[in-house]
């Protein structure tokens, strides 16, 4: 039977022996009437049972009352005295319990056996419990039971502070372990270090709290300075990602100088100090766009995708130098991995949408140019939401079925004196900042280095102009 269920027994049994206990106090207070009677009365009592009656039936009934209660009283006698039986055996297990279990529970704490101290834990709370409720009475021992009573307290305690060390220990040992996972196979991103960063100090103080009097104080002491080493590794490991943060957007603010050449160098800074950065190629990758060079703009944005997959504004800037190249399927391809990971980037639905008029699918652009302006009038880009309702009210009603040959004359791709297209709609492009970091700024771009232009009909159609090559 479980621990719990002998606890119920012994329960069971006290409230039995109060309730015995409570009947033999009334029985002593019942009038002398009923006591057992004499001789000369138990004579008299069987001459009044004999055929021939008293002629007084009343008083011959009346006499017959005391046997009923004799019979009753000693009903009562047998079991009140099958309950101080178990009773005093219950006392002897706790008084017996008292006196030996400091011996087992300190082989319990040499072995650090978290399952042995909780039993005894268990045992201590119930012999206690006996013990504190043993009556004041003959034959209860009952000062033996008071004599006992602070020693059991004591053990309660103890065990109950082992319990708690053993738990913050193991807790302690868990983050440890947790922390050391996430930094493996470094450089890291700032972010990685600082969960890490958190998780040594969640341990260190775990192992703080532990009491100097409990049987795992040494292991923790011992653990506590190894853990502090560690935290300071990488605090220090974390410094110099932050400084990899610090020149990464030294060079997002050069590109929006339009200092192409000092922004990748910054760059090439954050980079060689933290070579895990997805940002920092985000940001070379657009400045060299700007310089014309999309091949090696390419070459960046593939190692931010290696570096995190999830990475929308990798997939949308490696999406715009594609279509500088003049590879609309790449470009789409790319768009649509954006989408994939920010179902609300309403620039990739923008420029998706011109990825798909430059792919003959005007239904697919007319599609993802409302989507666009709908995302951006939700996200307060007044600018970029005219402009994408612009190009879908001039994509209804100019559609191809509905040009002539006259038409398509007054469409023809040409440009002007500064090298711009001559139908050319410019649109502001807002910040690019990572969902991925708050602390890490992607490299906004000058305003209007972007353009959508309206259909070249001779060739399919353009949304976006090209750089002359």
């Amino acid at each position: 039977m479980g621990q719990q269920g002998k606890d119920f027994e012994i329960e069971l049994e006290l409230e039995q022996l109060r309730q015995a206990m409570e009947m033999d106090l009334k029985l002593a207070q019942l009038p002398q009437a009923i006591a057992p009677p004499s001789a000369a009365e138990s004579a008299q009592t069987e001459a009044d049972d004999r055929p021939e009656a008293s002629p007084n039936p009343v008083a011959s009934r009346s006499s017959r009352k005391p046997k009923a209660f004799i019979a009753a009283i000693a009903l009562l006698g047998l079991a009140v005295g099958g309950s101080a039986i178990a009773a005093f055996k219950i006392q002897q297990w706790a008084l017996t319990t008292s006196t030996n279990i400091g011996t087992e529970i300190e082989t319990a704490q040499k072995r650090v056996d978290i399952d042995l101290l909780k039993q005894h834990r268990q045992t201590l709370k119930t012999a206690t419990a006996i013990l504190e409720k043993t009556p004041n009475l003959p034959g209860f021992n009952y000062q033996q039971a008071q004599a006992n009573l602070p020693q059991l307290r004591s053990l309660q305690t103890t065990v109950q502070l082992d319990l708690t060390a053993i738990e913050r220990l193991k807790r302690a040992e868990t983050l440890a372990m947790e922390a050391a996972l996430l930094v493996q196979n470094p450089p890291h991103p700032v972010q990685v270090w600082a969960k890490a960063r958190e998780k040594w100090q969640q341990a260190i103080g775990q192992l703080e709290s532990i009491s100097p009097d409990t049987i795992v104080s040494s292991t923790a002491k011992q653990k506590l300075s190894s853990y502090q080493t560690n935290l300071s590794n990488i605090k220090q490991r974390m410094a110099t990602a932050q400084k990899s943060v610090d020149f990464n957007n030294r060079g997002a603010a050069e590109i929006s100088k339009r200092d192409y050449q000092r922004a990748i160098q910054y760059f090439q800074q954050a980079i060689a100090l933290n070579a895990s950065q997805p940002e920092a190629y985000i940001g070379q990758g657009i400045a060299y766009s700007e310089l014309g060079n999309n091949l090696q703009a390419i070459q960046h944005y593939n190692k931010a995708i290696q570096l995190n997959s999830n990475f929308a504004e990798a997939y949308y800037n490696r999406g715009l130098s594609h279509y500088e190249l003049g590879n609309e399927e790449k470009a789409l391809e790319d768009y649509n991995l954006a989408i994939q990971n920010q179902p609300n980037y309403a620039q990739a639905y923008l420029e998706r949408g011109g990825a798909h008029y430059a792919l003959n699918n005007p239904s697919a652009a007319m599609a993802d140019f409302q989507q666009a302006a709908q995302l951006f009038s939700q996200q307060g880009d007044t600018p970029n939401q005219e402009l994408a309702q612009k190009i879908l009210d001039y994509l209804q009603a100019t559609t191809a079925s509905n040009l002539d040959e006259s038409d398509q004359i007054d469409y023809q791709e040409c440009w002007d004196t500064s090298g711009n297209p001559c139908n050319e709609i410019h649109y502001y492009v807002p910040p690019r900042r990572s969902n991925n970091s708050g602390v890490v700024n992607v490299p906004e771009p000058p305003r209007n280095s972007n353009s959508i232009r309206t259909p070249a009909r001779t060739r399919g159609g353009s949304f976006r102009s090209r750089r002359r090559r």
